[in-house]
C-alpha cells in the first residue's frame, strides 16, 4: 500500500510538471483605442495561432480611459501600444522599452471640407480646428502650422469631439483625424475635403508602437522576442491579407460597428504607413528616436530636463535568443546548404569559390548562430548531399508564402525587387497601366503572371522558359519587356554586353527569399528564424547591393527618388513658458516661425528648397505666365557620374559635393530665380521671366562656374553636369513643362556618355 501511495504520487508530480511545462505563458496587451485595423496584426496573431506557437496566451484588452505606460509599468507580463509620445512618459521616469513601430510615419492630418478652401497651414487663420488638447499627441500638426507662419493664437483651437459629424455641419472648420477612417466616411458621403498632412512638411512622428516595461524585457528577454516575433509575423499576415482580416475584425473585434468595407479601406491605408513593401515593419531607427527627442525637449515638453541615451528605451534585436533546447540541437547537427553553381547573382562559382547572395547571407546567419555551416552543390534540385547525418536547405523565391505538406518555410529573409528592362531607347514607365496592346514576357519562375493579368488585364503577359530567350525576343521586337527580378536582370544584360537594353523601373511587386527544408526539421527553422529576426536592414541592403550592376537612367528617379532621402531633421522650439516676458515671447516665436519655415521648405542637406517647395513656386509662377502671357523657363539637371564619386569615396564626399554645387549654382542665378533640390543629384531651376535663349546663357555660366570650381577630389574625377530646359508654351501644365525639361536633360546625358565612350 505505501508503495503504491510512492507511485501514485510520482505520478501526480510528473503529471503536475508536465501539466506546468505545457501550460502558455499569459500575457496582456493594451491597445491605445478601440478595437479596428489599426491593430490587426495582434488580432491575426492571437487567431491565427502565432502566440500559441511560441506558447503564449494573450488577452488584448481595447483602450478605456486608463493610463497604459503605468499600466504596463506596474502590472507583469504587459504590453502596450503607444506613439512617438512615449518619449515623454521616458522623459518622466517611466522605465520603457520600445519593441517596434508599426507604422513609420503617422496617419494623422488635418481634414477641411473643399468648400472652406483651407488649403495651406495660412488658411486656418481666424478657423475654428478641432485637435487633441494634449501638446503630446497634437504636436505634428502644430509644428506643421507653426512652420508657415501661422501664430496658434490666431486660430480658434477647439476641444476635439472625435465626431465628423461636426466637420459637416459647420461645427468646425478643421479637424485632427486618420488618413486611415475619416476620408472614408467622407468620400461615402460625396463631400470633398482637403487634407493638411504634417508628412508633406517633414514633421514625421512613430505611430503604433509596441512597447513594454524595462523589468519585462530584462526578466524574460526570449517572451519578450517571441511576443514582438509573434505580432510582427501577425502583421505581415494582416497586410497580406487585408480582405480577410478585415472579415475577421468585422465578425469578431467590431465593437465600433465599423462597415466591412471601411476596414478594407483602413487596412488599405494603414499598409502605405506600415511601409512594408520597403522591408520596413516594425522598424524603429535610433537616428529618428534622437530627433524625436530633441524635439519634444525643445517643445518644452521635457520639462525635467530628463537625458537618456537612446538605446536605453530600445530593446535589443542583435541578441539571438535560444533555449537550452535548441542551444543543444545547434550544437549535435549539421546543417548544409544546397545551391546550384549557375544561378548568378543568388550563387555561381568565381575562380573555383562559390560566391552569391544566397552564400552571403547563409555566411551571415551562421555568424549570427556563431555555428559553421555547410555548402553544397545541389543535384536535380533535390535535397541529396554527401552529409548523411546533416539537416539540409535551400533558398526558395515566392511572390507569396506557400505552405507545404512535405517542406516548411523560414521566415521571409529579404526582398528582391521585381523590375522590368525595355530597350534602351524606351522612355522611363513610371506604371504599367499607362502600357496597352503590347507584349511583355514574365519569367516562369517567378509565378506572378496570372497577378499581372488580373491587374493589368489590357497587357498581353507571356511566359517566358528562359530569361536569355525574353531578351532576344525583345531585340527581335518580338516582345517590348521583360519581367523578372532586378538583380537577374543586370547581371544578364552585363554578361552578353547588351548595350541597347536597360532596367527601366521596378514593379510595385517583391519576392520574398526563403529557406526551405524538410517538415521534420521543424527546431531548425524556429532556430533560423531567430537569426533572421536579428538581421538589420543595412546588413540586408550592404548583400544586396553588391549584387546590384545596373542602374537605373537618372530620369528613374524624377518621381521616386525623394522617398530614400533621409534629411537631418533640424528641430524647434514653438511655445515659450508662461513666465517669459511678453517681449522675449514675440521674439522667440517670430524665431520659431523662420526655423520651421526653413524646415518645412528647405532641403535639410543643402539648405535649398525641397521637392515640396520648389514644386509648388513653379506652380505659382506657371499661373502668373498664363494669367498674364509671361514668359517662364525651367532647368533641370543632374550630376554626371554621381554613383562613382560616391562608390569611390564615400557617401561622405558625395554630400560635399552635392552641398558645392547647391551653393555655386545659387551664387550665379537671379534672386528672382527659384533652385531646390528634387531628389537625389537632381536639381529644378525655376526661371520667371526668361526666355530660352537666356535660359541658354544662364545654363552656359553655370558649365563654366563647376568647371572652374575645385572640389578636392581624384585627378582624374571631374564634375560636371547634363542640363535640361524647357520654355512656358500656352496650355503647359506642371507635369508637360516638367516632362520637357526632363526629355532635353536625356538628350543631354547620352550626348555626354557618347563623349565619354569616345574619349576612353
Amino acid at each position: 500500500m505505501v508503495l503504491c501511495a510512492k507511485v501514485e504520487l510520482i505520478i501526480y508530480f510528473i503529471l503536475l510538471l508536465t501539466s506546468q511545462a505545457n501550460e502558455k505563458q499569459k500575457v496582456t496587451l493594451y491597445l491605445d483605442w478601440l478595437n479596428q485595423f489599426q491593430f490587426a496584426g495582434y488580432y491575426i496573431a492571437k487567431e491565427k495561432g502565432f502566440y500559441n506557437e511560441v506558447n503564449l496566451d494573450v488577452n488584448i484588452i481595447e483602450y478605456s480611459n486608463n493610463n497604459i505606460t503605468k499600466k504596463v509599468i506596474e502590472n507583469e507580463s504587459t504590453y502596450g501600444i503607444g506613439k512617438s509620445s512615449l518619449i515623454v512618459d521616458k522623459f518622466e521616469g517611466n522605465n520603457i522599452i520600445l519593441l517596434s513601430s508599426i507604422f513609420q510615419n503617422s496617419p494623422l492630418v488635418l481634414i477641411s471640407l473643399a468648400n472652406s478652401n483651407i488649403k495651406t497651414p495660412k488658411d486656418l487663420i481666424n478657423k475654428k480646428v478641432m485637435i487633441t488638447g494634449d501638446a503630446k499627441q497634437s504636436a505634428s500638426i502644430e509644428s506643421m502650422i507653426a512652420s508657415q507662419g501661422v501664430n496658434l493664437k490666431d486660430i480658434t483651437i477647439q476641444e476635439h469631439s472625435f465626431d465628423i459629424e461636426d466637420l459637416i455641419n459647420g461645427t468646425t472648420d478643421a479637424m485632427a483625424c486618420y488618413l486611415s477612417n475619416e476620408p472614408y466616411i467622407l468620400n461615402q458621403k460625396n463631400i470633398k475635403f482637403n487634407v493638411l498632412n504634417p508628412n508633406d512638411y517633414n514633421f514625421n512622428f512613430y505611430e503604433g508602437i509596441l512597447f513594454t516595461s524595462k523589468k519585462e524585457s530584462e526578466n524574460n528577454q526570449i517572451r519578450v522576442q517571441n511576443f514582438n516575433e509573434a505580432s510582427l509575423r501577425g502583421w505581415k499576415y494582416a497586410f497580406d491579407n487585408i480582405e480577410e482580416t478585415a472579415k475577421l475584425i468585422y465578425e469578431k473585434y467590431n465593437t465600433q460597428n465599423k462597415s466591412l468595407d471601411l476596414l478594407i479601406y483602413e487596412g488599405s491605408i494603414l499598409k502605405d504607413f506600415a511601409k512594408i513593401d520597403n522591408n520596413s515593419l516594425g522598424n524603429i531607427h535610433p537616428q529618428t528616436i534622437d530627433e524625436i527627442k530633441r524635439f519634444y525637449t525643445l517643445l518644452g515638453l521635457n520639462t525635467s530636463n530628463t537625458l537618456f541615451e537612446t538605446k536605453t528605451i530600445l530593446f535589443n534585436k542583435n541578441d539571438i535568443l535560444l533555449n537550452e533546447k535548441q542551444l543543444e540541437y545547434l550544437e549535435n547537427n549539421k546543417f548544409t546548404l544546397l545551391i546550384e553553381n549557375n544561378k548568378v547573382p543568388f550563387s555561381f562559382k568565381n575562380t573555383n569559390e562559390i560566391i552569391g547572395i544566397e552564400i552571403d547571407f547563409w555566411k551571415l546567419i551562421s555568424n549570427k548562430l556563431s555555428k559553421p555551416f555547410n555548402i553544397e552543390e545541389m543535384l536535380k534540385n533535390e535535397f541529396l548531399n554527401i552529409f548523411t547525418s546533416s539537416i539540409k536547405t535551400k533558398f526558395i523565391y515566392s511572390f507569396e508564402k506557400k505552405h507545404s505538406n512535405k517542406y516548411l518555410l523560414s521566415n521571409s529573409i529579404a526582398q528582391i525587387p521585381i523590375a522590368l528592362a525595355t530597350k534602351d531607347k524606351v522612355n522611363y514607365i513610371s506604371d504599367l497601366s499607362s502600357l496597352k496592346s503590347i507584349s511583355i514576357g514574365v519569367l516562369k519562375d517567378l509565378d506572378l503572371i496570372s497577378t499581372l493579368k488580373k491587374d493589368y488585364p489590357e497587357i498581353n503577359f507571356i511566359e517566358i522558359t528562359s530569361i536569355e530567350d525574353g531578351m532576344r525576343k525583345i531585340k527581335e521586337n518580338k516582345l517590348f519587356a521583360l519581367i523578372d527580378n532586378l538583380y537577374t536582370l543586370s547581371h544578364k544584360i552585363e554578361e552578353f554586353k547588351i548595350d541597347e537594353l536597360k532596367i527601366n523601373n521596378t514593379l510595385k511587386y517583391k519576392i520574398d527569399m526563403y529557406l526551405e527544408t524538410d517538415r521534420k526539421h521543424e527546431e531548425f527553422i524556429k532556430i533560423i528564424n531567430n537569426a533572421i529576426f536579428t538581421l538589420t536592414e543595412k546588413e540586408k541592403s550592404t548583400i544586396l547591393n553588391n549584387y546590384q550592376l545596373i542602374l537605373y537612367h537618372k530620369n528613374i528617379d524624377l518621381f521616386y527618388v525623394l522617398k530614400f532621402i533621409i534629411p537631418l531633421v533640424i528641430l524647434l522650439t514653438i511655445f515659450a513658458f508662461l513666465n517669459y516676458r511678453l517681449k522675449n515671447e514675440i521674439k522667440r516665436r517670430k524665431q520659431i516661425e523662420i526655423k520651421l519655415s526653413n524646415f518645412a521648405n528647405n532641403d535639410s542637406l543643402t539648405n535649398i528648397y525641397n521637392r515640396r517647395k520648389i514644386e509648388e513656386l513653379c506652380e505659382n509662377e506657371l499661373k502668373r505666365s498664363e494669367r498674364y502671357e509671361n514668359e517662364l523657363s525651367l532647368i533641370f539637371f543632374d550630376i554626371n557620374d554621381f554613383k562613382i564619386i560616391n562608390d569611390k569615396l564615400g557617401h561622405h564626399k558625395g554630400d560635399e559635393v552635392l552641398i558645392k554645387i547647391a551653393n555655386i549654382i545659387s551664387q550665379n542665378i537671379r534672386s528672382s530665380d527659384y533652385f531646390g533640390r528634387w531628389g537625389g543629384d537632381e536639381f529644378l531651376i525655376v526661371l520667371p521671366q526668361t526666355n530660352i535663349s537666356k535660359t541658354k546663357n544662364i545654363i552656359e555660366t553655370l558649365e563654366n562656374k563647376l568647371k572652374d570650381s575645385d572640389f578636392n577630389l581624384d585627378k582624374d574625377m571631374k564634375i560636371s553636369c547634363s542640363f535640361g530646359f524647357a520654355e512656358y508654351e500656352k496650355n503647359d501644365t506642371l507635369d508637360s513643362l516638367l516632362r520637357k525639361a526632363d526629355d532635353s536633360m536625356y538628350k543631354i546625358k547620352n550626348d555626354y556618355k557618347s563623349n565619354k565612350s569616345l574619349k576612353i
